[in-house]
């Protein structure tokens, strides 16, 4: 039995000090989301705060509209007000199925704080939401998506740059490399959408 325990510590001893690598495939998208002029209430205080907006919960459906016009997906999930003018957000977007490869029905989950402007009826310019998971084969999914707002009126509507970090050992050390170039072009954009494409990702490809 003693002889037993003495194994198990030195298994545990070398487990302790081994050295674990992965390698992260980046996969990077770009595209517009834009805001309706409305969401759905979901809850509200049950007792009168003197801060306006704290504790109203509000749940959202938005369109993913790609640089050509395309709808790519939409995002959805719950955000409600801590205060004023900061917001939790806790969404998850989901890619539509008609997409190609790595991207087809698969979604990440974004979890983080909105800021709005001191009186809480407009957004801040720019936003970064962290990626703390995902499913399909964004499973395990890392990473930060990043808002820059480009319109206000009639709409508000963000550009977005979404990048994702999947952990090889996901794919089975397997190499998995996919080139957007020929889905995403940054030189089309519909007429009603400012263009961005100084903000693309040059090439669009997943690197390891």
């Amino acid at each position: 039995m003693d002889s037993l325990k003495l194994i198990f510590l030195a298994l545990l001893s070398i487990l302790s000090v081994s050295e674990v690598k992965a390698t992260y495939y980046r996969y990077s998208i770009n595209y517009y989301e834009v805001i309706p002029l409305s969401d759905t209430v979901a809850f509200t205080p049950t007792i009168t705060d003197a801060i306006p907006n704290k504790g109203t919960g509000y749940v959202k459906n938005n369109a993913l509209i790609s640089i050509d016009g395309r709808v790519l997906g939409h995002v959805g999930g719950i955000y409600f007000y801590h205060g004023q003018d900061v917001i939790e957000d806790i969404v998850t977007i989901t890619f539509g199925e008609d997409m190609q490869g790595i991207w087809a029905a698969s979604s990440i989950n974004l979890r983080g704080l909105w800021y709005m402007t001191p009186d809480g009826n407009a957004d801040l310019d720019n936003q970064e939401l962290a990626i703390v998971g995902g499913q399909g084969h964004f499973r395990g999914a890392t990473g930060s998506v990043y808002y820059q707002r480009v319109q206000s009126q009639p709409q508000t509507i963000f550009y977005v740059t979404c990048d994702i970090y999947i952990p090889d050992f996901l794919f089975y050390g397997k190499a998995i490399k996919v080139d957007l170039d020929q889905q995403f072009k940054p030189d089309s954009k519909p007429q009603y959408l400012p263009g961005h494409r100084d903000l693309m990702i040059p090439g669009m490809t997943a690197t390891a």
